[in-house]
């Protein structure tokens, strides 16, 4: 790297892109190569002056391969790999580019032409990967980064950042004899799901690289298990998390605090437990919620029931399958009235008690007279009985016709109107 800086030259004079957003203004900058030309492989040191305001700055070899640059107000620094798709000859330009100032609406881009020459002085970059296990999940999602090819590492050691904005992932990740390496990655928190590419360069020589592609997707909803559903007081429970981004999970009941249990939370991010049921929990049914211990907002709640010793729940009304709620028993509905069961017994209409031994006399009085005299149809075409309030008592006698037997007599007593009352009677 010394032997790179001590040829640096200067380039000039400086081009700007001729596009710039509205209301930004492009300040001049200078900018120095360590060379102005190489073989495909080139590692190409780039020192920039004049960078005033500037918040990230990124280096491009003809407007591709993007690689960060450190900004060290008002200069920036970074080197740059001649990529192996380079076509040979003079056209190609190396650019240093500034994001604009947010206070100040400057914005600053300079370039410097650059030959490739011929001949190519590294491994391919084919030879080289770079992969990802999974490749992709969710934020928390442990992540086994494993790359193979840089045997042409003089620094032994890789860089992983990722391309799009030039965050560092790791520094200094050692490199085997045989040209391996192996590293473990958590997505970060705040990470925004969508497609990233992760780059393993070699330190001080970030043209022997390789690129891999990760998706973090949104993060699903947790979901919380229980193994039994019900149980009683003092039983063992066993807990079934998915989906917790976190190292701890708490357990509360009825979303109470304190928590009455704690378990951890593997890379996986699902975890098994056992937990107890309260001493003190009252039988019938609760909710224990499973709830980061770092992030109350993420949990996930399932029910829980809790019986008597016996196995019997107390907490409601259902008791031995039966539904003591109703009048339903042994399978008969006693809340119903005027019909017939199957056998073909009468059903009778349970009157008002305030009509007393009237209704009582006047019911045995049809049911004899249908038996020994009239039908029950011709009762219904010829006899019609109105209870209502009278003054005095009334004897109320059926005249007979010639040759008929002698008639009975009824004898009505007048009392507070009961209301309409009605006799059914079925033909036997």
């Amino acid at each position: 790297m010394a032997v790179l800086l001590s040829t640096a030259i200067s380039v000039g004079p400086l081009a700007f892109t001729p596009l710039a957003a509205a209301g930004t203004q492009l300040k001049a900058a200078e900018l120095s190569l360590s060379t102005s030309e190489g073989q495909r492989g080139t590692s190409v040191s780039v020192t920039g002056t004049g960078f005033e305001t500037c918040g990230k700055a990124t280096l491009t070899f003809d407007g591709q391969h993007a690689t960060p640059a450190t900004v060290d107000d008002p200069k920036i620094y970074g080197t740059i790999v001649v990529p192996q798709d380079a076509t040979v000859g003079p056209d190609h330009t190396i650019e240093a580019t500034c994001d604009p100032d947010v206070d100040s609406g400057n914005a600053y881009h300079a370039e410097a032409p650059f030959t490739v020459t011929s001949g190519d002085d590294t491994t391919p970059a084919d030879t080289r990967t770079l992969t990802l296990d999974p490749d992709h999940g969710p934020v928390g999602t442990s992540i086994d980064v494993q790359g193979t090819g840089f045997t042409q590492c003089s620094a032994k050691s890789v860089d992983l950042y990722v391309v799009e904005d030039g965050t560092t992932i790791a520094s200094g990740i050692p490199v085997a004899s045989n040209g391996d390496f192996s590293y473990t990655e958590i997505v970060r928190e705040k990470t925004t799901p969508k497609t990233y590419t992760f780059r393993a360069a070699c330190t001080g020589e970030p043209g022997i690289y390789a690129d891999a592609v990760l998706v973090v997707e949104s993060p699903a909803n947790p979901v919380l298990t229980l193994a039994p559903t019900q149980d009683a007081k003092g039983a063992t429970v066993q807990a079934d998390g998915t989906g917790f981004t976190c190292p701890d999970v708490d357990f509360q009941w009825d979303s109470g605090d304190p928590p009455f249990a704690t378990t951890p939370v593997p890379d996986s991010r699902a975890f098994t437990a056992e937990i107890t049921v309260p001493a003190d929990a009252e039988p019938g049914a609760h909710t224990i919620r499973a709830v980061c211990t770092a992030d109350p907002d993420q949990y996930a709640e399932a029910p829980f029931t809790v019986t008597d010793e016996d196995g019997t729940e107390t907490g409601g009304t259902q008791t031995g399958g039966t539904d003591t709620g109703g009048t339903q028993t042994g399978g008969t509905d006693t809340g119903s009235t005027g019909g017939t069961d199957n056998a073909g017994a009468v059903a009778w209409v349970v009157a008002p008690a305030s009509l007393g031994a009237a209704l009582i006399l006047a019911v045995a009085a049809a049911v004899y007279f249908g038996r020994l005299h009239r039908g029950p149809r011709w009762v219904r075409g010829h006899v019609r009985a109105t209870l209502r309030p009278a003054a005095a008592t009334a004897d109320l006698t059926e005249q007979s016709p010639s040759g008929e037997p002698p008639t009975r007599t009824i004898r009505l007593d007048p009392h507070a109107d009961p209301g309409s009352a009605s006799i059914d009677e079925v033909d036997r």
